[in-house]
């Protein structure tokens, strides 16, 4: 499928970017995300560019990317927040602001900040790129909202950055609409005082899980005890767990064993820690939620904590449909433009399927659930197919025809 123009159903999610842009950089901006969308292959320049051949060869759009001079981290911010905004949240409503990193194995050697990476989905070192994402989920919608390249030590640019202080600048950064409540969702890794204490300043809480060699204390004074986690569990697990029932945040349901106290975790504060586990699981996958939301029961933290899952989705969907990982580009910039505009184009799929439900995506304290990305890729392929065979054929009288060549680009 060729793209020749900015299709009218999706104007007006770029028109605000106008304004961003300059004039030529505009349309090279729409054919990238549009082609990411519509390519049926990888999302390397010579097939994007295929796809929009009004644009330019290849090497325009690689020198858009590598040294243009567009904010792209501003578009991507933008472009979540006025899909937050347009769900319109009520004071008192609950938004949920998920961090993490994926790596992204590279056998490229001169590709700027690549380096020897573990990559846990190979279990093994690898080159490659580590990038730091941070998502916006708000009743159940998931939205990309900033996304950093990590720079490797010894190599040229900005000062060397800690991925944790990364993510400190990320939450600090973070302005929610009026009213509306964060909490901050991360892994074992982020679990630091630079995330917590920006986390606190924001006046936001946070949940995550600790690992088993941090120090717990409990109780007061003279009464209190330092102990690890890991020899905290098995007490509190035989003497004060309870059983329950929970749905997962994959979709299934499953019995747990919960127990929780209050105390001060090492170099965080006081927390309130939540031990889960399988009742017939093995101790070492039990594991320790920790959050300074003491008010909350020990099944509402599990609850919160799981939703950090939906940010592994996201990446999952990035990578596998929107060819998140399939840049071949050397200059830094380039590179993480690419990202960003991957991004672009999961919040133009998210743009168009909240249209599409209308006054039910605006409804407070209300969960929205939107189709899969399968089938958000699949409706706007067939809107786009339409709107180019009724451009290419016109008239009532070749209403056949048209049916016709758009059924045959269907079965392509």
């Amino acid at each position: 499928m060729i793209i020749d123009r900015l299709p009218p159903f999706v104007q007006c999610f770029f028109s605000p970017m106008r304004a961003m842009l300059h004039k030529p950089q505009f349309p090279h901006l729409w054919g990238l995300v549009l082609s990411v969308v519509v390519s049926l292959r990888a999302a390397k320049l010579v097939h994007l560019s295929a796809v929009v051949p009004g644009g330019g060869h290849r090497t325009s759009k690689g020198a858009f990317l590598s040294h243009s001079d567009w904010d792209a981290p501003a578009l991507v911010e933008r472009a979540a927040m006025d899909l937050l905004t347009s769900m319109r949240p009520r004071a008192g409503e609950v938004a949920y602001l998920i961090l993490d990193d994926t790596r992204i194995p590279k056998r490229g050697q001169k590709m700027g900040y690549v380096s020897k990476i573990w990559d846990h989905k190979q279990q093994k070192f690898v080159r490659g790129h580590v990038a730091l994402t941070a998502a916006v989920m708000f009743r159940g919608v998931v939205l990309p909202w900033r996304v950093e390249l990590w720079k490797p030590k010894g190599h040229p640019g900005p000062r060397y950055r800690k991925l944790t202080d990364m993510a400190a600048a990320m939450v600090k950064a973070f302005d929610p609409p009026e009213g509306v409540k964060v909490r901050v969702l991360f892994d074992a890794f982020y679990l630091c005082p630079q995330v917590a204490r920006a986390c606190e300043a924001k006046g936001f809480t946070f949940f995550s899980v600790a690992s088993r060699n941090r120090t717990f204390t409990t109780g007061e004074g003279k009464r209190a005890k330092r102990r690890s986690i890991a020899r905290l569990m098995p007490g509190l697990i035989r003497h004060h767990g309870r059983g329950v029932r929970m749905t997962r945040s994959r979709g299934r349901a499953a019995a747990l064993r919960i127990a929780s106290v209050d105390g001060r975790l090492s170099k965080i504060g006081r927390v309130r820690m939540v031990v889960s586990k399988r009742p017939r699981g093995p101790w070492k996958k039990c594991i320790a939620i920790v959050t300074n939301e003491t008010g909350l029961r020990p099944r509402q933290v599990v609850a919160i904590y799981e939703m950090r899952w939906n940010i592994e989705v996201l990446f999952k969907e990035l990578r596998q449909d929107l060819g998140l990982g399939d840049y071949q580009m050397i200059a830094e910039e380039g590179i993480l433009k690419h990202l960003h505009v991957c991004c672009l184009a999961h919040l133009m799929l998210t743009h168009q399927s909240l249209d599409g439900l209308g006054a039910k995506a605006k409804k407070a304290n209300k969960q929205v659930t939107l189709p899969p990305m399968s089938q958000r890729l699949q409706t706007l392929r067939t809107r786009i197919a339409k709107d180019r065979v009724e451009r290419l054929v016109k008239g009532p009288e070749h209403e056949r025809l048209r049916q016709e060549i758009y059924d045959c680009l269907l079965a392509a």
